[in-house]
Parts: structure tokens; C-alpha cells; sequence
């Protein structure tokens, strides 16, 4: 039994770092707020600080009057183990003495291949700070590969207010075998002295197979434990 786990184990990491290291240099980061625009390409010279594909890290201490911590956005296509695309971590802050418009980040990237009966979509925004404070994840599947494409909503989380929450929403399917694009869009609302800490991510729903499973392995391991503790 002990064997069995390990070699799953094995294989769902396996297949995490084959999908990892096909990553491409295709996603992009939209950062918008008034009429104000800023797009930076992954490994673009001068404004991505992470040379490693498939990640995007972004920095600006003056950006319509937000202080931005991009830190930072990650892809896995073709594939979506154990994400498809992540926003580690994005800080926002309204700097003293200004007054920002709404800030919103999209974060994108295309070419994913993997079949999936729909996605899973998360959003985290705690530690939200300031009065008139407010935060709404969408997540996007674009089945005509699109960078930054809206073709099919995933769900939206929130909105949220101070002092933040974390949510999951779900849909979007089915997409693959052709290319596809993935895409979240976060929504912070604008004024004075706000700050944002949020995170968020798109990834496969597991399969109805998959999680049949799973359960009859949960039960598996139970009556093995029940006939351990009879015979004791």
C-alpha cells in the first residue's frame, strides 16, 4: 500500500515539473488605473526583474500614484499542474498624500493544451486596508488563445472589503485538446491611503474519475486501519 501512495506521489510530481519546465515566455501583465496603462511581457528587458520563464516580477513606486508589488505572476502552459496560472503575490498601495483612481491587473498567458472539463478559480484579499476598500477577482478561459481574451467567465470572487476574505469559484469548461488562453483580472477599487495584498489562481477541476478515486483510496486506507486495530 505504502508503495502504491509513493508511486502516485511520484507521478503527480513528475508530471508538475515536465509541465514546469515547458513554460513559455507568452505571459504578459496589464496593470491599468485612470488612463494609465502599463503591459510587460515576460523577460522583457528593463521592466520583468525575474529572468526565469514563465514568471513575471514587476516593481513601481509610482504607478498613477500606486505603490506596486508584483511578486510575482507565474505560468505553467501548455500544462495546468499544479496551476495554470498564479499571482503569488500583488501589493497595492495608495501613496500618501494621493488620490489613485481604481487599479485593475490583468494577468495572462495562452497556448494551453491540457483537457479539462472546467476550472477551479481562487482569490485571496486579506489585510485589505482603507476606507472605501474593495476587491473582485474574474477569471477567463479564451478558447481562441487570445492574450488576455474573456471568451468564457470562470467565476468572479468578491467583491471583498476591509479587512479581506478568501474565496473559490468554479466553471469554464470544457477546453483542450486545442489551444487555449487563461486569464485573471483583479479589480481594486481607487482612493485614499488603501492598501491591497491579494493572490489568486486558475487551475483544472479535478474530474469526476479522478475524484472517485480518490475517495476509494480514502476508504481504502480506512478498513486496512480497522483491520490493523481488530487485530491488535
Amino acid at each position: 500500500m505504502k508503495r502504491a501512495l509513493f508511486g502516485v506521489m511520484l507521478a503527480v510530481l513528475l508530471v508538475g515539473v515536465s509541465s514546469r519546465a515547458f513554460a513559455t515566455t507568452t505571459d504578459q501583465l496589464q496593470l491599468t488605473s485612470g488612463s494609465t496603462t502599463v503591459t510587460i511581457t515576460d523577460n522583457q528587458l528593463g521592466s520583468d526583474v525575474n529572468p526565469t520563464p514563465g514568471t513575471i516580477n514587476y516593481f513601481n513606486g509610482n504607478f498613477a500614484g500606486w505603490n506596486i508589488l508584483f511578486a510575482g505572476g507565474s505560468s505553467n502552459s501548455p500544462g495546468l499542474l499544479p496551476f495554470g496560472i498564479d499571482i503569488f503575490s500583488l501589493t497595492a498601495t495608495c501613496n500618501a498624500g494621493a488620490s489613485c483612481a481604481a487599479l485593475t491587473i490583468g494577468f495572462s498567458d495562452i497556448n494551453f493544451t491540457q483537457v479539462v472539463p472546467s476550472f477551479n478559480t481562487s482569490f485571496s484579499a486579506i489585510g485589505t486596508t482603507g476606507a472605501g476598500a474593495t476587491t473582485t477577482q474574474s477569471a477567463y478561459v479564451d478558447t481562441t488563445n487570445a492574450i488576455f481574451g474573456t471568451g468564457t467567465l470562470i467565476g468572479t470572487v468578491g467583491p471583498f472589503t476591509p479587512p479581506g476574505s478568501f474565496g473559490t469559484a468554479s466553471g469554464g469548461g470544457p477546453a483542450g485538446p486545442g489551444n487555449y488562453s487563461l486569464t485573471l483580472v483583479d479589480t481594486l477599487g481607487g482612493g485614499s491611503g488603501l492598501s491591497y495584498n491579494v493572490s489568486g489562481n486558475i487551475t483544472a477541476a479535478p474530474e469526476p474519475a479522478s475524484l472517485t478515486l480518490v475517495g476509494t483510496g480514502l476508504i481504502g486506507l480506512a478498513g486496512l486501519r480497522r483491520r490493523k486495530l481488530l487485530q491488535a
